[in-house]
């Protein structure tokens, strides 16, 4: 709008500089109707002295008026004059940084720089840093690309030192998240700064994560890579945050490569753990669904030395009224396994069923450490079966980036629940169960 118009006030100057003056200009009266766009010509009339006398009070008058029409350009003009003390107006730099700050509101590129550098200048009567982020907040906001880097690098580090009184985490996160969306990297990288540091401020889980995410993966930034993969493990993610880990250091971030490496051990562990258990599980409920109860008891007392397994094979055989599949030698061993409870109850009616005499003798009363072994041993010449956990878990490494405070808890669930609640549907995942 800003360079139309003024083109069409010089053509319209240069037709009527020979005219004699009149009471009103040429556009006044469409102006008067309520065409904002007329007052602004009306202004540059007055101004200029095109066929009135010039006025630069008047002018203002009619620039103002278009000003609160929406036209940018008569707040901008309006503020130029003013803080220059033109014609018949007098000076006041505050009141026409003012009337700039109102058109760098409305998108007017010049009325950002103009009253932006009179905010930050020392020597200039408009000097008022809170008052230059707050313009340069509206400016960014009203689509003026350098309001919103200005505004950033004051906010994030006093623009290199010069401002320092500016710096202010909240409002660098805040210039930063809209320099980010125009695909501006140093954005994204202080975006991520300000929200994903639990020490800073500004800190925000669900930004810091959504931040970290984009200058990983759309930026290809090692750190930040390295920073989603430790979130990750944190809350429980180990094979999300293990594949950032590894994403990390393929582009050359060394630490995440240790952590990598000794997390994919960990993984690798567990996956055999699982496969192991899942082995044993088919091996017992095969046993089962085949109504061989017996053979399934001596399978988890002999072969797997699984406790858990002797305990679902006993009870399956007790609920089918098929005990009496059980070898005797292994309804001692189940008594000795179990000192109390269903199985053992199960084990001590069979042995009585069968007249053995030896029910309750094994895990009770009078057996001393060793005593029970030395009976089987006298029994069948062997030690009695052992059984071990076959839910063990491998020990996971200790790689957290967050301590053991209260405070770094709370930071993990918020972490917890940026990812949970994020775009995309992880709900799904175990840590959000």
């Amino acid at each position: 709008m800003r360079l139309p118009l003024l083109a069409a006030a010089t053509a319209a100057a240069l037709f009527l500089l020979a005219a004699p003056a009149s009471a009103q200009t040429e556009s006044e009266p469409a102006c008067n109707a309520g065409d904002a766009e007329a007052c602004f010509y009306t202004g540059a009339e007055y101004a200029q002295g095109m066929g009135v006398l010039e006025d630069k009070q008047k002018a203002v008058t009619y620039f103002l008026k278009a000003c609160d029409g929406g036209i940018p350009d008569g707040c901008s003009t309006s503020g130029v004059l003013i803080r220059a003390g033109e014609g018949n107006l007098e000076k006041d730099v505050i009141k026409g940084v003012e009337y700039q700050e109102r058109a760098c509101a409305m998108g007017h590129v010049d009325g950002c720089e103009w009253a932006l550098g009179n905010r930050i200048s020392a020597t200039s009567e408009a000097y008022d840093l809170k008052k230059a982020i707050a313009t340069a907040r509206a400016g960014c906001e009203a689509g003026v690309e350098k309001a919103c880097s200005w505004g950033r690098n004051w906010s994030w580090d006093g623009s290199k030192g010069k401002y320092p009184d500016m710096i202010n985490m909240i409002d660098a996160g805040w210039f930063a998240e809209r320099d980010c969306a125009k695909g501006d990297i140093m954005g994204c990288y202080i975006a991520e700064q300000a929200y994903a540091n639990p020490e800073s401020v500004a800190f925000d889980a669900a930004k810091g994560l959504k931040y970290s995410l984009i200058n990983c993966n759309d930026k290809g930034n090692e750190g930040s890579c390295r920073n989603v993969g430790g979130v990750y493990l944190d809350i429980g993610e180990e094979k999300l945050g293990t594949e950032y880990m590894r994403k990390a250091c393929g582009m050359g971030h060394e630490e995440a490569c240790i952590v990598a490496a000794d997390w994919e051990r960990y993984l690798a562990e567990v996956a055999a753990r699982d496969a192991r258990i899942a082995a044993r599980d088919k091996a017992i409920n095969d046993l089962v669904s085949a109504g061989r109860y017996g053979d399934a008891v001596a399978t988890a007392l002999h072969q797997l030395g699984s406790k858990e397994h002797a305990q679902k094979a006993a009870l399956a055989a007790r609920s089918a009224g098929a005990m009496g599949q059980i070898q005797t030698a292994d309804l001692y061993a189940l008594a000795l396994w179990f000192p109390s409870g269903s199985v053992r109850a199960a084990a001590d009616a069979e042995m009585s069923a069968r007249g053995t005499g030896l029910e309750g003798t094994f895990g009770t009363g009078t057996n001393e450490p060793g005593m029970a072994d030395a009976r089987w041993k006298d029994l069948y010449g062997s030690s009695a079966p052992r059984y071990s956990s076959s839910s063990s878990a491998p020990s996971a490494p200790q790689s957290s980036v967050l301590s053991a405070s209260d405070a770094a808890a709370q930071t993990r669930e918020k972490y917890r629940w940026a990812h949970c609640t994020m775009k995309g549907s992880n709900q799904s995942a175990a840590v959000c169960q």
